[in-house]
């Protein structure tokens, strides 16, 4: 991929099957190992189009977003990505009639880091969310502050963390980000995703968020 042209925009639209080698190459730049691989892509793109959405600078494939719809998962039990997902595939998750959306990724080329690319692909999930008339949606997210403040606060846990505000706004940095998006935290989900932290001494602790529509 070359150089930012200024001139150059960013364009949205359906991934299709032909897209499918470049957003494998995209999945495995971004997440390494943790990427979604061939078999995931076409899965998820056969059984809900709408649910892949690609963003595309000067002809390449720089953005992937891919959510599904579900039902209300605040009240179930302690779900993995894989199970919440069927394993990346949809296959057996993805609920046509379910009255929320559910994002499985969100993947942005480096070269697009700091452009706001990885907020447009979210918009471009709520825009179906709002046009089908769904209840809201949920991401699973980091909480990627958590494990040097427990260093210094052993006694405090997840759950109160994610609540902790510092000068009116959410301290996790990550957190933060996705407030300002309209997202707030509901549900501590341990495990959710693999956390290469949790090769160090203490991990993250993966969390379930949401955001309601009014």
């Amino acid at each position: 991929m070359g150089a930012i042209r200024k001139n150059a925009k960013v364009g949205f639209r359906r991934a299709t099957l032909s897209d499918v080698k470049r957003l494998v190459a995209l999945e495995e730049d971004v997440w390494g190992e943790n990427g979604a691989d061939e078999e995931k892509i076409v899965s998820r793109i056969n059984i809900f189009p709408a649910g892949n959405i690609i963003a595309e600078y000067d002809g390449d494939i720089v953005g992937y977003v891919s959510f599904q719809y579900v039902d209300d998962v605040v009240n179930m039990p302690n779900f993995t990505w894989a199970e919440i997902t069927d394993d990346g595939t949809t296959v057996k998750s993805h609920r046509q009639k379910g009255e929320f959306i559910y994002g499985i990724n969100l993947s942005v080329h480096h070269s697009m880091s700091g452009n706001g690319l990885g907020t447009a692909l979210v918009l471009q999930g709520w825009i179906d969310m709002i046009l089908n008339n769904k209840k809201g949606s949920f991401i699973g997210s980091r909480i990627p502050g958590f494990r040097n403040y427990n260093l210094s606060h052993p006694e405090t846990k997840a759950e109160n963390y994610i609540k902790l505000r510092r000068n009116g706004k959410l301290r996790d940095y990550e957190l933060r980000l996705y407030e300002q998006e309209g997202l707030l935290p509901v549900k501590i989900l341990p495990g959710h995703f693999p956390d290469p932290a949790r090769k160090r001494k203490r991990g993250q602790v993966p969390f379930l968020t949401a955001q309601t529509m009014i």
